[in-house]
């Protein structure tokens, strides 16, 4: 009796799905807006390397759904910054925008007025931005790569198994 007991309580477990301190949780993954300006693919690295010191795989934010739109959306109008990088490009194929994360196409988007546009041929990485008075409320654009802006970071949330207390 005292065997099936422990082992009842030993059952009794939450599993919680966790992001380290100022990473914000939804869904399955964690988010992470930078406060600082980088080009896309020191974005991507920085992104990477931010992961590692969590033991987890991090890249730029793939949006693939109007819920994580807008809780990134909602998260963008708290930060005080108004243009992101995430994690779409087309730099392989003009016009065919995939994610860096996955390698899949991007068949979610939210562009701008007539975005994407590869103004001058040399806009490739996809950002978010919250300009209303431009036309962007939350809207993507297609941007050079080698411009400067915040980014948004992404990684699995880790599971936690805590004991249920009640």
């Amino acid at each position: 009796m005292k065997t099936e007991i422990i082992i009842f309580f030993a059952a009794l477990t939450a599993v919680l799905a966790t992001c380290p301190a100022d990473w914000n949780h939804y869904r399955d993954k964690c988010f992470f807006l930078s406060r600082e300006n980088e080009t896309f693919a020191s974005a991507l690295k920085l992104c990477e390397v931010i992961g590692s010191q969590y033991g987890r795989v991090a890249s730029l934010a793939t949006i693939d759904d109007a819920g994580t739109q807008n809780h990134i959306a909602n998260l963008i109008k708290r930060s005080g910054f108004v243009t992101f990088y995430i994690g779409a490009t087309d730099i392989v194929h003009e016009d065919t925008w995939v994610w860096v994360s996955t390698g899949k196409n991007a068949t979610y988007t939210n562009w701008g007025p007539q975005q994407p546009n590869n103004r001058d041929g040399a806009e490739n990485c996809a950002v978010l931005n919250y300009l209303p008075d431009e036309g962007f409320d939350m809207k993507w654009s297609d941007d050079p790569c080698a411009s400067y802006f915040n980014y948004i970071c992404e990684m699995a949330s880790a599971e936690v198994h805590s004991p249920l207390v009640g």
